[in-house]
């Protein structure tokens, strides 16, 4: 082991495969964290105003995907991605596209998106769950007096709904992005791709780092810089969640 402090950290900013990582989990933030966000305002807007019988049903579907172990799923993907027998180039064959066939995993220019999309399929239904616990719990009367004044569903949505769920997008934020820096896209990555092709995160790099090439005093600092994006990102989160 070898432990020098400050030294490590300047290694850090010349370290051409840490910014790569870094690059790569830029990439799992906007489609673990940003796109199900999203998404899940959308749809959960739709199921709980639409007044859609089994909501409960839509919720356990919703659901399933967490409780599928990271591992697992990465693995389900990788067959679900591959180039000859993969269910993606399939369709896109059954479709007649397939000039747009290819290794979606095996190529630095579609490996972090491919896994990224992962992360949308992973964490839209969580999003979607707290989305539609929060809308629920509105006050019905708030859209009543809306659509006596004349406001359609998009002005309702901007106007009522996303600013009643303030707290619940803080939460979701948070935690999406948080398992889109650790162990959740590492255990992804290393079963869909072993971290090739500019998809390795991180945790990835840290962890190769500090158990496959035992170099624990750098691993150390590159996870301590992870966990300060990380508190950060929270902060600014709730900071953010705190204003009226």
């Amino acid at each position: 082991m070898n432990f020098i402090a400050i030294t490590n950290y300047l290694r850090l900013f010349r370290d051409s495969k840490f910014w790569n990582a870094f690059y790569a989990n830029i990439i799992y933030i906007v489609f673990f964290s940003f796109v199900p966000t999203l998404l899940g305002l959308l749809v959960s807007s739709i199921i709980a105003r639409a007044d859609i019988r089994g909501v409960r049903t839509f919720r356990t579907i919703f659901f399933t995907p967490q409780v599928i172990a990271s591992v697992a799923v990465g693995t389900i993907f990788g067959w679900i991605y591959a180039p000859q027998f993969g269910i993606v180039n399939q369709i896109l064959s059954f479709i007649g596209l397939e000039s747009l066939q290819k290794a979606w995993l095996g190529s630095a220019s579609t490996a972090p998106i491919a896994v990224g999309l992962i992360g949308t399929w992973l964490w839209s239904g969580f999003c979607i769950i707290i989305f539609i616990a929060g809308i629920q719990k509105i006050d019905e009367d708030l859209y009543s007096t809306a659509q006596l004044d004349g406001a359609n569903a998009l002005q309702q949505f901007f106007n009522i709904t996303l600013p009643q769920l303030k707290y619940e997008i803080v939460v979701v934020v948070i935690m999406t992005l948080i398992r889109a820096l650790s162990t959740n896209v590492f255990g992804i990555v290393q079963a869909a791709t072993g971290g090739a092709f500019n998809t390795r995160p991180i945790s990835l790099y840290a962890y190769q780092l500090a158990f496959i090439q035992h170099e624990i005093g750098y691993a150390s600092t590159i996870v301590v810089i992870l966990a300060v994006i990380v508190f950060a990102i929270s902060g600014v989160s709730m900071k953010i969640g705190e204003r009226e």
